[in-house]
């Protein structure tokens, strides 16, 4: 139980669900769009 690392508060957000989403090609976004690399409520344009 020494050994394990801490996480941080970025990443504890994200396992919990509370951080933005990360999709890509391969793994979509259950709602909305994915817009850089994150999931997003609404379609972003691509600059």
């Amino acid at each position: 139980m020494k050994n394990l690392k801490k996480l941080s508060r970025e990443a504890a957000k994200q396992i919990k669900g509370a951080g933005p989403r990360k999709c890509s090609d391969d793994s979509q976004c259950i709602y909305g769009a994915c817009c850089r690399g994150v999931c997003m409520e609404f379609a972003c344009f691509e600059e």
